[in-house]
């Protein structure tokens, strides 16, 4: 089953970082082995920039680039009209940050179940991974 990952999940993975689950390793790991698909929104390649400008990550984003450019089974998804339509219609008071009402609707366009530790993303009927 194709998945699509939060920012973090991504980061955590990529730096082998414990506080990613156990089962979200799992799903990365089979992503990396071939026989899985992660679709990485085109605002977490955004929020990891930022994230990492702020020096919050020791991660690198040309290594992330590098990634998606070469691999089949990352795949990054654009930023299209319909993901903005979705987005609109998650309640604002349920996810304020705009970078994860983006990804949720990402989640919620593909129909793929999101990699995330985010509670706020578990209130607008996504399918979780975590």
């Amino acid at each position: 089953m194709p998945y699509v990952t939060d920012t973090h999940c991504l980061v955590w993975y990529m730096t082998d970082d414990p506080k990613l689950s156990p089962i979200a390793r799992n799903i990365f790991q089979e992503v990396d082995n071939g026989h899985e698909q992660i679709f990485i929104p085109c605002i977490v390649l955004f929020e990891l920039l930022y994230i990492i400008e702020r020096k919050r990550t020791p991660a690198n984003l040309d290594m992330f680039i590098e990634l998606a450019a070469v691999s089949e089974n990352y795949k990054v998804e654009p930023l299209c009209l319909p993901i903005i339509e979705k987005a609109g219609k998650i309640p604002r008071a349920k996810i304020a940050d705009p970078w994860d009402r983006l990804i949720a609707a990402t989640s919620l366009h593909l129909d793929f179940p999101l990699i995330t530790h985010d509670e706020s993303l578990r209130q607008v009927g996504l399918k979780i991974a975590w």
